[in-house]
C-alpha cells in the first residue's frame, strides 16, 4: 500500500501544490525532513499566542508551515535529467496581512523591503531552486523568509543629542576646511597672473 501511495505521489503534474501538514503526517520522515530541521515549528514559542501581537513584541523566528501555501515546480537550474523528471524547485507564499505570526508593526517594513516580491493580491513569494533536493529547497525558503522577516524587525537607532551636537561640530570644521582651501587656491591663481 506505501508502495502504491508512493507511485501516485510520483506521478503527480508538473505543477504539484500540496498543504505541508500532510508531509507532516506521512509514515517516513528522513534525516532532512522540516520536523527535523525545524522542531516543534507549528507551536508558538515560549507560550506566546500568534493571534495577538502586540506593539513591542519581536519575531520569534517560528515560521507555522500551516499558514503558508507550498507550491512544487520543475527547476531551470542545473541537474541534468533530474532537472526534467523531479519538481524540485519549492515556492512559498502567504498574505501578509492576515498572517497572524508576524508583529504587526514589523509589517509595513516588511511590504517595503520586499515590495519586488509582493503580487497584486497582497500575498509575500520566496522561490528556492539551490539544490536538486525538494526538502532542502522548502528549507531555504523557510530560512530566507526568516531572514526577510528579521531585517524588517531591526529598529533604526535613535540618536541622542550628543551625537547631533557632534555631527554639527564636523559640519562646521569641514565647511571651514574647504573655505581655506578655496582662499589659498585663490590666492595662488592671483599670485600666478601677478596681481600680488
Amino acid at each position: 500500500m506505501l508502495k502504491c501511495a508512493c507511485n501516485a505521489l510520483f506521478r503527480r503534474s508538473v505543477t504539484t501544490e500540496y498543504n505541508a501538514s500532510k508531509i507532516l503526517s506521512s509514515g517516513f520522515k528522513s534525516k532532512i525532513s522540516l520536523d527535523n530541521l525545524y522542531p516543534k515549528n507549528d507551536q508558538p514559542f515560549k507560550g506566546e499566542k500568534h493571534s495577538s501581537p502586540k506593539s513591542d513584541e519581536f519575531f520569534s523566528g517560528m515560521i507555522p508551515l500551516k499558514e503558508l501555501s507550498i507550491q512544487c515546480n520543475r527547476s531551470s537550474g542545473p541537474g541534468g535529467q533530474n532537472v526534467n523528471k523531479v519538481n524540485t524547485k519549492v515556492e512559498i507564499r502567504f498574505h501578509i496581512d492576515s498572517a497572524t505570526w508576524i508583529p504587526e508593526w514589523i509589517k509595513p517594513k516588511l511590504k517595503e523591503q520586499q515590495e519586488n516580491r509582493i503580487n497584486k493580491n497582497g500575498e509575500l513569494i520566496v522561490v528556492s531552486e539551490k539544490t536538486r533536493k525538494q526538502i532542502l529547497n522548502q528549507a531555504d525558503c523557510l530560512d530566507k523568509l526568516r531572514q526577510m522577516i528579521f531585517t524588517a524587525a531591526i529598529k533604526p537607532k535613535e540618536i541622542t543629542p550628543e551625537q547631533i551636537e557632534l555631527q554639527k561640530k564636523r559640519e562646521e570644521k569641514a565647511n571651514m576646511l574647504r573655505i581655506q582651501e578655496k582662499r589659498r587656491r585663490s590666492m595662488l591663481k592671483s599670485m600666478r597672473r601677478g596681481e600680488f
